[in-house]
């Protein structure tokens, strides 16, 4: 199938389906059916399609007797120019969530399949411990990319569930793994690299996570603290002189967190913070400066109405490293062993953002809603100032000419010094289109 008819095929599948009459679902589920295209607009890419995607989800949420329901949601996903994938089209299906629960008076203990996402920030997000992103699906939601695991989650809330307090408990058989789209140019040449990290075995020592949270909620503030044991789900690379291979880790970590908000008049104030201490990130490590060291990350935003239809948004980003190193160390006796040790320590700075040993950023968000309308818009900024200044800026326009019925258009564009994490990426600037059908 080539491209073109790949894409008209899907237009006129989402489109076909849009088109129906709306009546009463038969089936005892409902879902979503969409499609995305992504274009490259950058000159310096010679491809035009970046990547055409189909995607369809079946939801199934039913609380039986006694407390106890059952949650799945399915997910199918067609994409040609799969990015994770050496074939040009491609079809995957999984299971998104799927668990079974039991609600009482301040209790809710859910086992099974679920993405656990932690943290009030707005994208980014340094108490998200639970859950991975798979950045080579490309969609305009990031919500969409979540990827979770298999676990038992318990949430407990004194007085029968009227305290203020409330205590969650997670465990997760493995830990769930973000993909990367990698740039070319940060790749060390003439090497294999295995670009992903074996997945984990469930119930193994070396792959289970634990986590607490314990949350304080009012009507106008709230804050929370979390401890965290598992794994990082950014993969980080390192040289196995073996094999003569580039191979990516998920090194295990600890960490301890808050986050917090509260609303003043008419503005509400996030903040979320994490100091995050993976097992190599110690300067007495053997890695220590070919792998990102033991780091704290910060985010504090702003947010308020504007005139009557639109939101505004600031956030500060910071992340700060306990220990660093301006310049990889390998204490091979090879040259050559240490040519690419080094060249593999520079991608991971890259990749992880962490050229600096300290990173501080911004991010800025404008959006229209208004209530019932048909059109709506946003832009949103992200940028990191230590690294050379790389940024991404995603404007986008929606448009609903039906309630069930959504499209969105916008660019994805990449800028700054390519030693970023996001100028490393210019090649990748996007225009995308997306249809969606709520059913």
């Amino acid at each position: 199938m080539s491209g073109r008819h790949f894409v008209l095929t899907l237009a006129l599948l989402v489109g076909t389906l849009a088109l129906a009459e709306e009546s009463e679902s038969p089936f005892p589920f409902t879902g979503r059916a969409y499609t995305d295209q992504y274009f490259f607009t950058s000159p310096q890419n010679p491809r035009s399609l970046a990547q055409s995607s189909a995607a369809i989800w079946l939801e199934y949420e039913k609380l039986q007797n006694k407390g106890v329901g059952i949650k799945a949601v399915g997910q199918v996903d067609f994409l040609y120019r799969d990015l994770n994938h050496p074939a040009q089209a491609s079809a995957r299906a999984r299971l998104r969530e799927g668990f079974i629960s039991h609600q009482s008076e301040g209790s809710d203990l859910r086992v099974g399949q679920q993405i656990i996402p932690w943290g009030k920030s707005d994208g980014i997000n340094p108490t998200d411990y639970f859950t991975a992103k798979d950045y080579t699906l490309l969609n305009p939601d990031d919500e969409v990319k979540r990827v979770g695991a298999p676990a038992v989650n318990w949430s407990f809330t004194p007085m029968s569930g009227t305290s203020p307090l409330t205590f969650q408990f997670v465990f997760q058989a493995a830990y769930p793994q973000t993909r990367f789209i990698i740039p070319d140019t940060v790749v060390p040449a003439g090497i294999q690299v295995n670009r992903y990290p074996d997945s984990p075995v469930l119930f193994e020592a070396k792959s289970m996570e634990y986590g607490l949270k314990v949350a304080y909620l009012k009507s106008d503030f709230d804050l929370s603290f979390s401890l965290f044991h598992g794994f990082t789900s950014f993969p980080e690379y390192v040289f196995n002189s073996l094999t003569q291979t580039i191979v990516a880790i998920n090194p295990a970590e600890s960490a301890v967190g808050s986050d917090g908000s509260f609303t003043f008049k008419s503005y509400i104030v996030r903040w979320e913070t994490a100091l995050h201490l993976p097992e190599n990130g110690q300067a007495n490590d053997p890695l220590f400066g070919l792998v990102e060291p033991s780091h704290w990350d910060s985010v504090l935003g702003i947010e308020r109405p504007l005139f009557q239809d639109f939101r505004i948004q600031v956030q500060a980003l910071y992340r700060w490293h306990l220990y660093f190193r301006d310049e990889p160390y390998t204490s091979s006796a090879n040259p050559v062993v240490n040519q690419i040790q080094q060249g593999v320590a520079r991608a991971n700075a890259t990749l992880l953002n962490y050229r600096r040993r300290g990173n501080p950023g911004a991010t800025f968000r404008l959006a229209y809603a208004k209530e019932r309308a048909v059109w709506t818009a946003d832009l949103f900024l992200v940028g990191y100032f230590a690294a050379g200044q790389d940024f991404l800026l995603r404007p986008q326009v929606g448009f609903t000419p039906r309630e069930n019925l959504k499209l969105l258009a916008g660019l994805d564009l990449y800028g700054g010094d390519v030693s970023g994490p996001l100028g490393a990426l210019h090649v990748q600037s996007d225009a995308f289109f997306e249809a969606k059908l709520l059913f």
